[in-house]
């Protein structure tokens, strides 16, 4: 984890490029929604846009949906769930809500994003849990 918080600070040329190559091959062998890990163990962050997304696909209240799943997150970004694992995930790990999910998960773990060298400690951490990121860190630890 050291090492990736330090390469974050490094200006490396090509490393964006390369980590996407990598998102892109990691990702061409591995299905998330076999998976889940990330959503029994982490949970995204909630914006209201797509807290009314969610609420407009399940037919619920915003303020509702609000008050029964989600909290303010500490980092002031947005909303994440009052209790893991994330009250969506089926029990054959699917997503219940996958064609309107959080844009958190859509992107998680957020390897494909743009500026990913600033990220990479959050990286990191994601890859306690996410197989992917786990492949994708070992591949930038190995190659810089």
């Amino acid at each position: 984890m050291k090492k990736l918080r330090l390469l974050s600070k490094r200006n490396i040329p090509g490393i964006e490029r390369q980590i996407h190559a990598w998102h892109e091959e990691v990702f061409g062998t591995i299905d998330c929604t076999a998976c889940g890990l990330c959503c029994r163990n982490m949970g995204p962050i909630f914006r209201n846009t797509d807290v009314k997304h969610i609420c407009a696909a399940i037919g619920a209240d915003p303020k509702r949906f609000h008050e029964d799943y989600l909290q303010q997150d500490p980092d002031g970004v947005g909303f994440m769930l009052r209790e893991l694992p994330c009250p969506f995930q089926n029990a054959d790990n699917t997503c219940s809500i996958y064609d309107v999910r959080t844009l958190s998960c859509v992107n998680f773990p957020h390897t494909n994003s743009v500026n990913i060298r600033r990220k990479l400690g959050g990286l990191a951490l994601d890859s306690l849990y996410c197989p992917a990121a786990f492949m994708i860190c070992e591949k930038i630890m190995e190659t810089y």
